[in-house]
Parts: C-alpha cells; structure tokens; sequence
C-alpha cells in the first residue's frame, strides 16, 4: 500500500492480477459495492471526511482482499477512474469483451476544435477512454467553444426528506455540498430560496445520481433513487458466456427505494409550527435585515445546541413529545 493508493494482487500459475485503488480519486459513490459480486468492498468513513474531519487520505472504501475475485467490475463502473486493473498476460482478461456503463459525456463534434496548444482540450483528448468525472466536470465548465457536457448513463431522482430535515445543519456540516463532484447541492441563501427548497437542495440538471451525497449525510437525510442504466456492449462483438452475468451485476447500481415502506417519524409540535409559519409567509417574502439575520444565527445556534444534546436525542427517539415542546418552547424563548 502507497500513501494514496491501495494494491490487491493474485497470482495462480502464469497469471498475474493486480487491481490498485487510487483514495484520492475516490468520489465515496459506492457503485461498486453494489455491483461487487462477492460483496468484498464495504464503506468506509464517508460522513466524516465529507465534513473534514478526517482528511482525504483517508480511504471511503474497505476492500476485503480474501473475497475480492479480481473480476473488475469495479474499474468498468467507477466515474472517477479510482480502480486501475493490470493483468499478466494482458490477454488473459481483455476488458474489451465484457459489458460496461455508457460514457458519462456527449461532445458536439461539429463545435470540438481539438486544439493540443490548449490546456483543457488537451486533458479532454486523454481522458475520454477512462471515466473521470471530476475532470469531466472541469472541462464542462472550461471548455473554449462549449462543445463538451457531462450526460449521466444513470437515470434516476434525488429524494431529501424533507420532514427530517430538522436534523440537517447546512452550516456546520455541509457533507453533501464538499462530497458532489459536480457542485449539484447548494445551500439556499435568499428567503425565497429557503422557503422553495429548505434548508439544502439539489440541481438535478449537474446531477449524475452517483449516490455520494447519499453516503455522505451522517443523519441520512438524502436517497439517490436510480431508475434507468445505459450498459454497453461488449467492444468485441462475440457470444461470450459472462455478458449476461456482467450486466445483471452492473444493473444491481438500480436497488429499490430505503425509504419505501418505512413511515417517516415526524415530530407533531415542530410540524404544527412549521404550518402556522407557512400560512402567515406573504408572496412576496422580504429580506432579513443584517440585526434579524444575527438574531436568527444565534437561535439556530441555541437550538442546535440543544438538539446535540444526548437528553433531547433520547426524546426524539421515544417520542416524549410534551418534554420535547417544553425546552424547545423554553429555548426560544429565554435571552
């Protein structure tokens, strides 16, 4: 194991396999968990060093050397080119001949210049063969004719929930908002943008449905529901007995809702509350002068304070509703 990555290897007879995971480069998405047949790769910290409290260097991923079976799939799903395979004799296992997942980009033939004295046309010519959606997200943005766009092989919906959301701390915690590697949460700033969406939101248009902001929220607050995957062919074009059981795998990244079925806890004195705000709101919602936006932060403060605390907690989860209204009630009201 180097710094920044991590090296599994297996060798049986004149067979070399060596898969190497690159930490740096994971994005936390866990496509390959899903689709790992042997179930060999688990979760590692996301939440965690999504708000920095551990660094990068520390793996989202825990592979289990004594399941891995060294199939690959994990290199052929990966958006961000964190799995690297090296196979000896190359030809024991061509990749070009098993399925894999639709590029994550469309280009405007008509528009590329291809220009190699440019920077950014030149990192677009080299890493188009391998998913990299970081860089992909990059030259979106820099691109000098705007011929390039990201565009998901992945369909699917991004569900907050929004009667939880009295957990969320978008100041403190912002995992969702650092972990997206396309910048597709953001934290509403203006009145109307708090009372459109909450406290945090997603652009489903720079959406790829990776699940990252999923695994990241540590009150589990976000399901990415994946609906629809683009698999691919094989390059070489033959009958070959593993297509069938390679796209089964690749199609595990569509798994049902979490949330389905499950009734969603709901605290009646914060939802009562929340409907009388909501009726008294006007169309036209005015802007917080700078003195009521410093009332508010230091109530926010107040009562995320008391919601950390491990008698409020136990609260909540036996539903002592009247003991939970009183030190709300209390909490906003004392100076």
């Amino acid at each position: 194991m180097t710094p920044n990555q991590f090296i599994l290897e297996w060798k049986f007879k004149n067979v070399d396999k060596k898969l190497v995971y690159d930490i740096k480069k994971c994005i936390g998405c866990s496509l390959c968990k899903l689709v790992c047949p042997v179930d060999a790769i688990e979760l590692g910290p996301i939440p965690e060093i999504a708000q920095g409290i551990l660094d990068e260097s520390t793996p989202k991923l825990l592979i289990d050397h004594d399941k891995c079976c060294y199939c690959m799939l994990c290199a052929i799903v990966c958006p961000n080119d964190a799995f690297h395979e090296n196979i000896t004799p190359a030809d024991q296992i061509i990749l070009d001949q098993y399925p894999s997942l639709d590029k994550f980009y469309i280009i405007d033939q008509e528009k590329c210049i291809k220009d190699e004295s440019n920077e950014v046309c030149r990192s677009c010519l080299t890493v188009r063969e391998r998913n990299n959606i970081k860089e992909y997200f990059r030259i979106q943005k820099e691109c000098p004719t705007k011929c390039f766009s990201i565009s998901s092989p992945i369909k699917g919906e991004v569900i907050i929930k929004k009667p939880m959301l009295w957990k969320c701390d978008p100041q403190g915690c912002k995992a969702c908002v650092n972990i997206c590697p396309t910048e597709s949460f953001f934290i509403p700033e203006s009145a109307e943008e708090v009372k459109k969406h909450g406290k945090i939101a997603c652009d489903e248009k720079a959406c790829f449905y990776c699940g990252a902001c999923e695994n990241s929220c540590p009150d589990n607050l976000i399901k990415v529901n994946r609906t629809e995957v683009t698999i691919l062919e094989p390059k070489e074009k033959k009958n070959y007995p593993w297509i069938k059981g390679w796209v089964n795998n690749i199609k595990k990244i569509l798994r049902k809702r979490l949330v389905e079925g499950k009734e969603q806890i709901k605290i009646p004195v914060i939802e009562k509350e929340l409907k009388k705000i909501e009726e008294t709101i006007e169309e036209e919602v005015p802007q917080l002068s700078e003195e009521d936006r410093k009332k508010l932060n230091q109530l926010n403060e107040k009562i995320q304070k008391l919601l950390r605390s491990p008698k409020i907690r136990y609260w909540i989860k036996d539903k002592k509703i009247e003991r939970l209204s009183k030190e709300l009630k209390k909490c906003i009201t004392e100076n």
